[in-house]
């Protein structure tokens, strides 16, 4: 192999690393830090493609203004095609078609966009009966990324590998359908569901450290559930996961979203009969929620 191209190998292998330590450090740190959150609150407060609003008919503000987070500084662009990194995109998306039965038929249920999908992970049902000042929580956090997320949908504008090659099966079809012939524009980068499921995932952590690995582990899984579907590829993956390290890094020390934090927290702890009831400002909030919340179903 002549110099010129060992360094190209090189690069390449390097960027795909860089890519996996991303998300694997971000792992790490929701997993160290959901204890660390909970505990340094104030006492007073202790106790879709695209992601769709959760509530219909309620549309939820997010804990930073519009235009706060620039995807382009976020994450990187999309390997390019037929490129070293490109290559290895397209073989593990193959590599994940070929999962059994099983798998295929999580991934088809993963296509929902649901918080329900993390319930058994979490230990209990998520919703705005059972868990209101959650969802309200969620809803905020997804308010934000929704708009990073659909906003580099549409600049980078990547073809979906169905798209691009032939799949064994994709979700959503009956069938597989036919590759198309250089397709030039598409929606897949970063992927919508591996937003979603990670952001869900880093807040559920936080709620319920003692359940994180569970609950982070069923974030991946999520996310890789799309690869399985032949919809995305890993590098749209990780860069939705990117995302939402970026924005919950921002966010996580504002006073409203540790607040607000706090509140589901209590509200796990009444649940959980660690507490007797919701006390003060987390009261008040669920008592203004629980029309909207009605007015929702």
């Amino acid at each position: 192999m002549n110099s010129t191209l060992l360094r190209k190998v090189v690069g390449a292998e390097a960027r795909i690393a860089n890519c996996s330590l991303v998300f694997l450090c971000a792992a790490m740190l929701a997993v160290c830090c959901c204890t660390a959150v909970a505990q340094n609150l104030p006492a007073s407060s202790v106790g879709s493609d695209t992601a769709p609003r959760k509530q219909p008919g309620v549309r939820a503000t997010g804990y930073l203004p519009i235009g706060a987070s620039d995807y382009i500084s976020m994450i990187p662009p999309y390997p390019v095609s037929q490129s070293l990194a490109d290559d290895a995109d397209v073989a593990e998306v193959r590599q994940w078609q070929q999962t059994g039965d099983v798998r295929w038929k999580l991934a088809q249920a993963d296509a929902q966009v649901s918080y329900e999908r993390f319930a058994e992970a979490y230990g209990s049902a998520i919703n705005t009966t059972a868990t209101p000042l959650l969802v309200h929580l969620l809803d905020r956090v997804e308010a934000n990324l929704s708009m990073v997320m659909g906003s580099a949908k549409i600049f980078y504008n990547r073809p979906r590998p169905y798209q691009r090659f032939q799949m064994n099966r994709v979700c959503g079809f009956d069938s597989a359908p036919v590759a198309e012939t250089s397709p030039k524009s598409g929606n897949s980068y970063p992927s919508g569901h591996a937003t979603f499921g990670w952001s869900v995932a880093m807040i559920l952590a936080h709620v319920a450290p003692e359940r994180a690995q569970v609950i982070l582990a069923r974030g991946r899984e999520y996310g890789e559930s799309r690869m399985v579907c032949g919809v995305h590829f890993p590098s749209d993956v990780h860069a939705g996961e990117i995302l939402v390290s970026t924005v919950f890094g921002r966010i996580q020390d504002l006073p409203e979203f540790r607040r607000e934090l706090g509140c589901a927290i209590q509200e796990r702890a009444v649940a959980m009969k660690v507490s007797e009831k919701l006390e003060g400002e987390c009261l008040t909030l669920k008592n203004e929620l629980e029309p909207k919340a009605a007015a929702s179903r």
